[in-house]
């Protein structure tokens, strides 16, 4: 089951059978949260912390330590299931949702709309975070930086700042993730960066 997944590819689905998926780790870790995308399942109890899924995205949970994982779920396939630590970024109070689409309709020589065929709608978001990532996140993003740098997008969970965006789910890739630059602070290790998400699928 987990190597099925080991990809960034929410289309890519493995089926799951008999309700559960039992991962297991390298090692012992520290888990908080998990991404989950691409499922037809609404509930997912991951060593016995609920989630109820809403959308391909982040969910956070209260934090547990173990090396193996045992999901229940009413699922009957899934494209995409991570675990982790999350990192929380406070960001600027602006922010940049947007909707796009990359059909390329043609106007007639009589001024006529002819739809365009193929193409896809996306989401994108403009976050901006002024000096508030820390030794932690930079420790975690070194250390997946790996992945981060082979294109795999990220799970992001805006729930803090839902009253304010038009979603709080998100599954997304930086189109800056290549060349992942911040600006240092002058007194403190923190950071700055500005954080340019388009959704994937």
């Amino acid at each position: 089951m987990a190597n099925t997944l080991k990809s960034s590819m929410l289309s890519e689905i493995t089926t799951v059978k008999s309700g559960s998926i039992t991962i297991t780790l390298d090692k012992e870790r520290a888990i908080n949260c998990v991404g989950i995308g691409n499922t037809d399942g609404t509930t997912f109890i991951i060593n016995g912390q609920a989630v109820n899924f809403k959308g391909n995205g982040l969910y956070v949970f209260d934090g547990i330590t173990a090396q193996t994982l045992s999901i229940e779920t009413n699922a009957t396939y899934i494209g995409r299931l991570a675990a982790g630590l999350a990192c929380t970024i406070p960001t600027s109070i602006a922010k940049e949702p947007g909707y796009n689409s990359t059909a390329n309709p043609r106007i007639t020589l009589s001024g006529q709309v002819i739809a365009g065929l193929g193409g896809y709608n996306y989401r994108t978001l403009g976050l901006d975070s002024r000096y508030k990532i820390d030794q932690f996140i930079m420790n975690e993003i070194n250390e997946g930086y790996k992945y981060i740098a082979l294109g795999y997008p990220f799970f992001i969970d805006l729930s803090d700042e839902s009253y304010k965006l038009p979603f709080d789910k998100l599954y997304a890739n930086d189109k800056n993730q290549q060349q992942f630059r911040f600006e240092s602070g002058v007194r403190k290790y923190l950071y700055s960066r500005r954080f340019d998400f388009e959704e994937r699928f």
